[in-house]
């Protein structure tokens, strides 16, 4: 029975994949992934074999290198050339002697008890947490020196130790370079060891 305005539902069929399609779908997808497969377990066999480009060894580095480049001779057509081995060597930046000197004022004034003058080293943003983290972690009167530095021209890492709360105590404290070229100290970290 038909309803006028309504399709006619009888005749409706859903659409199917043919199974001829489904098939060469599925084939070239398999063909597909074992080509990729094969491409990346054996990167080379795209290339063709005989003598090819070979890339430049770098002349001069800042680096210095540990082996020279050698080159072996395969067969009359085609030479590989080995890489040298390049080891970096870094020499340590020496910190600005003006970050380490802020450190040593900072530590200079919590030994001699004067908290506003240590507070006052302190960058703009970290100056209102120095209160509590002064009497915290490295109350006044602490003898706590530096025992190490390390850093970049932006910032000084100082290693420290020394006594706090009456026992040894070890930590860091960082200072930064501001906008007006002087350091500021950012942060620090010291706790007691025994």
């Amino acid at each position: 029975m038909t309803y006028p305005g309504l399709p006619d539902q009888q005749n409706t069929r859903p659409a199917t994949v043919k199974p001829g399609v489904a098939v060469g779908i599925l084939v070239a997808v398999i063909a597909l992934v074992a080509f990729c497969i094969t491409g990346f377990a054996a990167p080379g066999f795209l290339l063709r074999k005989g003598p090819g480009l070979s890339l430049p060894v770098p002349t001069s580095s800042p680096a210095t290198t540990t082996s020279s480049p050698t080159s072996t001779t395969e067969s009359p057509t085609s030479t590989r050339v080995s890489r040298p081995r390049i080891t970096p060597t870094r020499n340590p930046a020496t910190p600005p002697a003006q970050g380490v000197q802020v450190i040593v004022d900072f530590l200079t004034k919590i030994a001699g008890s004067d908290k506003p003058g240590a507070i006052a080293l302190a960058c703009e943003a970290q100056k209102r947490f120095m209160d509590d983290k002064i009497d915290s972690l490295i109350p006044l009167g602490s003898r706590v020196q530096v025992t190490s530095v390390n850093g970049t021209s932006r910032f000084v890492l100082a290693d420290v130790a020394g006594v706090a709360k009456g026992r040894s105590a070890k930590g860091i404290v960082i200072s930064d370079l501001k906008a007006d070229g002087g350091f500021c100290v950012t942060t620090f970290s010291i706790r007691t060891t025994g």
